[in-house]
């Protein structure tokens, strides 16, 4: 299932290009015009709309103000390629027919600001509730006139509304917590890192034990005219063969023994 949603961070404007073509020569699939459908929450519900239709073959970038007639600028949401509408409303986050596997079907998720943009392709597919969150992070651009920011991007089925406990660190000669925060599912969770001072030297840990999370790292230059946007990835991406799922679990219990 791949959504894709339209990013939110501080000073940015968040834009989201969709294809209309595979991200591979050797699974089919079916050249055909797809609908691309918007998604939010209102109410304790799903809610979706057909804003438009793509073509084969082409691409379409998207942001906020293309949807002004159904959402406020603030509102998580996220689009998605189907053959046919979906449910108006549904309890549950509907199922989309995953199309390709290797790679899965991507999307442009890009931030910008009036000088510059940053961008990685991606896509997003629900989480299980509850999940966990373990990842390090050495993106951290230590400067006096650049702005960090951690942005915590999370999706799951249902649309109830529930709140999890983040927890940063700071691994050098000692390991210590800096700082902890609430977050909230199905949103876009923005913590800035400046104020807790990270040195060159130091590797910042980020650990969530009831929720899980693609890890965003953006920096932003003073005057906006550079940025950076990265992300990390779980544990069981860095397992070659093997039970990877074992393997990140018990990382991540080893880590959060600690």
């Amino acid at each position: 299932m791949q959504f894709y949603p339209i990013l939110q961070a501080p000073g940015c404007l968040g834009k989201t290009t969709l294809y209309n073509f595979p991200p591979n020569n050797w699974e089919y699939y079916p050249r055909c015009t797809q609908i691309v459908n918007l998604l939010w929450i209102a109410n304790g519900a799903w809610h979706s709309v057909m804003i438009d239709e793509l073509s084969y073959g082409s691409m379409r970038r998207y942001d906020h103000s293309d949807f002004s007639a159904f959402i406020e600028q603030d509102v998580f949401c996220l689009l998605c390629l189907t053959n046919s509408p979906l449910p108006r409303s549904s309890q549950l986050l509907p199922d989309i027919i995953q199309t390709t596997t290797t790679p899965t079907w991507r999307a442009t998720l890009e931030l910008s600001t009036t000088t510059s943009s940053t961008s990685y392709q991606g896509e997003l597919s629900p989480f299980p509730a509850p999940g966990s969150l373990l990842t390090f992070s050495p993106l951290i651009q230590v400067d006096e006139s650049v702005h960090n920011y951690l942005l915590l991007l999370n999706l799951e089925k249902s649309p109830m509304r529930r709140g999890a406990l983040v927890q940063l660190y700071k691994l050098s000669n000692s390991f210590s917590l800096l700082d902890s925060f609430y977050v909230y599912n199905n949103a876009i969770s923005a913590y800035k890192l400046d104020p807790l001072r990270f040195s060159s030297i130091d590797l910042p840990a980020i650990i969530c034990k009831n929720m899980s999370f693609i890890p965003l790292f953006l920096s932003v230059s003073l005057d906006g005219s550079a940025l950076s946007l990265e992300h990390t990835h779980p544990p069981a991406s860095y397992v070659i063969h093997g039970r990877r799922r074992d393997a990140q679990k018990y990382l991540k219990n080893r880590w959060f023994s600690k």
